[in-house]
């Protein structure tokens, strides 16, 4: 047997089509089973059609089909509902030989087994659902390359930046210069105008030698460029580095001998350097520029303001340094030397002993849009943590302009496992000067205290994401990368994250409305082992659970041309839609409709009407319902009323549902097929009042439930 055969008969439709005939000939009522048939055949259609939809929406976006560890466990939950059932149903048939129970009643028990109760339809939705996440992810410029990364991405608990720029704007600028011993400000902003003051007094080349040879350091030892574009020239490079460039033209450095080799920055080295050719009567020389610590440790001398290279006191210039990060500035230290042996290779070994040239300390303004998201995200249960190869006084510092200012904590503490000191692993917010093992193992520990965790990196394959959640990337070519933030910043990823927790607060409540038919046709089986009448047949159950499918699909082909950028995560942490209290929910909207149902249903038969009336009335008294609870869906957000234009097909198909409840009342093809009566217009005040006070009741109580059962994020797979 081929797999398409394989395939086929695990279809729902083959499991459904051959239940409905073995029930059809067993009742011998071949009206029965042509009802079921068509019903089911409805919702079949209307699930493929949905497939078809969302397969036709992420086409253009490249993602593959949607199976993530929600979906697959949801699939599991089908299977084993699909074989559970015929032992329950042959369960039902014993018992009801062993009661005495009418065979008819018994018949109509079995075949709400056999056919309601499995949830076909469900994993169908949820992939719609979350396929609809990442369509409208791609509208907020966060393109999702699988469709597990929605369901992780609205599951985070822990974010984690790598780039500390996705906080800041795209550009830095020094405002402070200490050299010889003296402080220089830099006016100007960054821009073309300004210039080097000390006290508020203009200098000029010449005026300091320290002060001259720091800016030359940070121009030489500089991967940026100026380039000329129709006649306009602009830096291209790290905002840090275009920074240094501007400082340095300030005072009329421009010029910049020949480069002969590089030794690059590297988070175990923190510095970088750079070997020149020898100009004129100048020879060549050697630029080192990084961490301040780091660059003391590499000189032996410090030049002064004279032009002389005197003593180095290490504990005034990290002194300097440390007043400078308090200040949220981060500081560079630079110092240079004549190349001993000119070559073409630079290493450290190779590097003559060089002689400190002084600080330069620069700001990037913090995005706006950040110091939202961030807030956003505290107030939404989600932490975020900068991981950073600056040290920590500067690290933190940087991280207070964003409102993340809890504490830091080093790679050595990391290493040393002290998770709860003063500052304990969940409140840090900064981790400093980390190499790649000890990202992996903030990102491990992070995971062992029960987080999800995303990181965002700029760089390809970043280090730590390689054992996190989700990978979130800042470029096209990021290959390890789950989720892609073309140009983003941490804004968006945190509307990303929201996107997510949207998506999965819809998977929670599509579950929660398609679990509802199963609840009551569960009630209508206990009505049977009870020996009481039920308030619906089995072909009413099956058209319950279409309304209820229709709805679900209306709205989802409603969201897929949704677009949603906004920041509103819902508060607090998200609940998986398996989670017990998003059953508890759903139990509780399936009691309240069964309730009402069996009320009406009761009522009728006391005021005298028949059997199918009685039955009549409680099935569209439930439908109304389901059809209002689709609406509000449609056209209501958890936030209020949802911005228009809607889907006109949506809504089309919406009125064709509500259209059919009185069809299935008053049509005789109708009556005779869903087993239906015609009902006096005494019936429909009330059948309006009691759906209308379901729905207020629904309301109510899963607002309480909302509020009063603390949420708990579970992490999927």
């Amino acid at each position: 047997m081929g797999p398409r055969a394989r395939r086929a008969l695990r279809s729902p439709l083959v499991y459904v089509v051959v239940t409905a005939g073995l029930l059809a000939v067993w009742s011998a009522d071949l009206w029965t089973g042509a009802a079921m048939l068509a019903v089911v055949a409805m919702a079949v259609v209307h699930i493929w059609a949905l497939d078809r939809r969302v397969a036709n929406a992420l086409a253009p976006l490249g993602v593959p089909p949607v199976v993530t560890p929600l979906t697959r466990t949801i699939g599991r939950l089908r299977f084993l509902t699909a074989l559970v059932m015929p032992v329950a149903a042959g369960v039902l048939i014993g018992a009801g030989a062993l009661l005495g129970l009418e065979s008819s009643a018994v018949r109509d028990a079995v075949a709400v087994l056999m056919i309601v109760a499995v949830p076909w339809e469900l994993p169908s939705i949820v992939a719609a659902a979350l396929a609809t996440g990442a369509v409208r992810m791609a509208h907020g410029r966060t393109l999702v390359r699988r469709p597990a990364a929605v369901e992780k991405l609205g599951a985070t608990t822990v974010v984690c930046t790598r780039r500390a720029g996705l906080l800041t704007s795209d550009r830095a600028y020094v405002t402070t210069v200490v050299a010889g011993g003296r402080g220089y400000q830099v006016t100007g902003a960054g821009g073309d105008q300004g210039e080097i003051a000390e006290g508020g007094v203009a200098v000029g080349p010449g005026d300091n030698p320290a002060l001259d040879a720091c800016l030359q350091a940070g121009l030489s030892c500089n991967d940026a460029r100026v380039v000329e574009r129709e006649g306009v020239s602009s830096a291209v490079g790290d905002p840090t580095e275009r920074a240094l460039l501007v400082s340095a033209a300030k005072l009329g450095l421009e010029k910049v001998s020949p480069r002969v080799a590089t030794l690059p920055y590297t988070p175990e080295q923190l510095f970088m350097a750079t070997l020149h050719e020898p100009v004129g009567e100048e020879p060549a020389m050697v630029y080192a520029k990084g961490a301040v610590e780091r660059v003391l440790y590499l000189c032996d001398g410090r030049l002064g303001a004279d032009g002389q290279v005197g003593e180095l006191d290490r504990r005034e210039v990290l002194a300097t340094a440390r007043w400078l990060t308090r200040r949220g500035l981060r500081v560079l230290a630079f110092a240079s030397a004549p190349a001993v042996t000119p070559g073409t290779e630079l290493t450290e070994r190779s590097l003559p002993p060089l002689t400190f040239l002084g600080l330069q300390a620069m700001h990037s303004p913090v995005l706006i849009d950040a110091l939202e998201a961030v807030r956003g995200c505290q107030d939404a249960g989600v932490g975020v943590k900068i991981i950073t190869g600056d040290d920590a006084v500067m690290a933190r510092s940087s991280a207070a302009w964003v409102g993340l200012a809890e504490g830091a904590l080093s790679g050595a503490e990391l290493a040393d496992g002290r998770f709860g000191g003063p500052v304990s692993l969940d409140r840090a917010t900064v981790f400093a000067r980390l190499l790649p093992e000890e990202e992996r193992r903030l990102v491990r520990a992070l995971r062992d205290h029960n987080h999800v965790v995303a990181v965002i990196d700029g760089e390809a394959a970043g280090a730590g994401r390689g054992q996190a959640d989700v990978g979130v990337g800042t470029l096209i070519g990021d290959e390890g990368a789950d989720v892609i933030l073309p140009g983003g910043t941490f804004a968006t990823a945190a509307a990303g994250i929201a996107e997510g927790r949207a998506t999965l607060e819809g998977v929670a409540r599509y579950t929660g409305c398609a679990l509802v038919p199963r609840v009551i046709a569960f009630v209508v089986v206990l009505a049977v082992l009870l020996g009481l009448d039920v308030p619906v047949e089995p072909v009413h159950l099956l058209w319950l659970n279409l309304a209820a499918t229709m709805g679900l699909m209306i709205t989802l082909n409603a969201e897929l041309r949704t677009r949603q950028a906004a920041f509103r995560p819902p508060p607090g942490p998200v609940r998986s839609p398996l989670a017990p209290a998003r059953l508890a929910e759903a139990l509780l909207v399936a009691a309240v409709l069964g309730a009402q149902a069996c009320a009406l249903f009761a009522w009728a038969m006391t005021q005298g009407a028949g059997l199918a009336e009685a039955q009549t009335a409680a099935l569209v008294s439930t439908s109304l319902v389901v059809l209002a609870r689709s609406s509000a869906a449609l056209f209501f957000t958890p936030d209020g009323p949802r911005a228009g234009p809607y889907d006109r097909r949506a809504v089309g198909a919406l009125l064709a549902m509500a259209a059919l409840q009185p069809a299935l009342v008053y049509v005789p093809a109708f009556n005779h097929l869903f087993a239906t009566a015609p009902l006096s217009l005494p019936f429909w005040p009330l059948i309006i009042g009691a759906g209308a006070g379901a729905c207020g009741i629904i309301a109510v109580l899963t607002e309480l439930v909302r509020r009063g059962v603390r949420p708990q994020v579970t992490r999927n797979g």
